[in-house]
């Protein structure tokens, strides 16, 4: 009887081993959850950044995305302008998927939703869309062509000519 009990005691110390390993590796995955949702946001924010810094830094191409229109355009400057919107929708649509696993805050997706909303509002931009959609994933698709104008918010264009914020 002297083993059994022996053999008892060493199940349940084995056991509560086990619970608190697994308790253990729970704390683990939640912190590495909450350490990769950090990195994606930071990653969307730099490369939005990026691509805005680009933009303020470059005149010919801050006056293509600001005052274009699509069908007088050269043909550099639409070549300019489609690349410059590819990245920008590229990232929405990033930012899009990750709102909807749940990886970025609605908070967060606010902001690059109005953004979004901002830079549809622009004739440009859906002349070029009804040509570049098809890049983008379905439902983003859907989404970006039921969007409204953000209201209030002038677009970049009305900001670049406008020259006064009220």
């Amino acid at each position: 009887m002297h083993v059994e009990a022996i053999n008892i005691r060493a199940q349940l110390i084995a056991s509560l081993g086990v619970i608190v390993s697994l308790f253990y590796l729970a704390a683990q995955v939640r912190q590495n959850t909450r350490s990769s949702r950090a990195i994606v946001v930071d990653s969307l924010a730099r490369s939005m950044h990026d691509l805005a810094f680009e933009i303020a830094q470059n005149d010919q191409l801050l006056k293509t995305a600001t005052n274009l229109d699509w069908n007088s355009a050269t043909e550099l400057e639409r070549a300019r302008f489609a690349s410059f919107m590819l990245g920008y929708f590229k990232l929405f649509e990033n930012a899009w998927f990750q709102m909807r696993k749940g990886t970025l805050e609605p908070e967060q997706w606010e902001g690059y939703d109005a953004f979004l909303r901002n830079v549809w509002a622009e004739p440009t931009v859906k002349a070029w869309w009804t040509l570049r959609k098809t890049f983008f994933a379905p439902g983003f698709r859907q989404y970006v062509e039921n969007c409204q104008e953000a209201p209030n918010v002038p677009t970049l264009g009305e900001l670049a000519r406008e020259g006064s914020i009220s």
